[in-house]
């Protein structure tokens, strides 16, 4: 959400995830470049936090991982993009792709619980008119924190698009509902599949240094 003196818009960001062998961890590229505030560095470290507790109570997370908010040149400060961020990660980690025709606002804290977030009207606006741009296809729309749906006060334009089938608002309480708006699998198939990933790899890095 940026804020141009009496004017306040969403500007969509992409995010990308990279993951490969080693013991760096998750690298915010962000804060390395010296673009990233305290609260976002801490969204980092819960996203985590969360790997570690849901796919490493019994083998070692063998792993190094780069996220980055691509073309971003004026700072990112925040946790609203922490459930994207951690969807990013584990589609690099499973192979499984992100629909591209979402988007997706919401903290999240260690335990997978998705957290209200500020400015949503405007992020929900923000991606439609981006949407409207490059066409409607009635598949577009955005997924928000449940608790955010009472501070909604969308243009009657967005609401009608809404009614009409050709844009959608999906409100999610777990990441779990998120993984599987935006990945169309099912949680449990989801994270079985990151962890076989991850284990495949801690597999590898044994056997390298052997």
């Amino acid at each position: 959400v940026l804020d141009v003196g009496d004017y306040i818009f969403g500007q969509p960001s992409k995010i990308t995830a990279r993951t490969y062998l080693g013991d760096q961890g998750v690298v915010n590229i962000e804060r390395e470049a010296k673009l990233s505030g305290h609260i976002h560095n801490k969204a980092v470290m819960i996203i985590t936090g969360f790997l570690g507790q849901h796919y490493a109570k019994d083998m070692p997370l063998t792993i190094s991982a780069s996220i980055a908010f691509e073309q971003n040149y004026g700072g990112i400060e925040g946790d609203s993009a922490s459930c994207a961020e951690l969807i990013a990660l584990l589609s690099s980690i499973s192979g499984i792709p992100v629909r591209q025709d979402m988007a997706i606002t919401g903290s999240m804290n260690q335990h997978g619980d998705i957290q209200p977030v500020g400015g949503t009207t405007y992020k929900i606006e923000g991606f439609y008119k981006a949407c409207k741009i490059k066409g409607l296809i009635g598949t577009q729309g955005v997924v928000i924190p449940s608790q955010n749906i009472a501070n909604l006060m969308l243009k009657p334009e967005v609401v009608e698009a809404v009614e009409n089938g050709k844009f959608h608002i999906y409100a999610a309480d777990k990441i779990d509902d998120a993984i599987e708006i935006m990945t169309g699998e099912s949680p449990k198939e989801f994270h079985r599949k990151v962890k076989e990933a991850l284990r495949q790899m801690a597999e590898t890095v044994k056997k390298f240094n052997e």
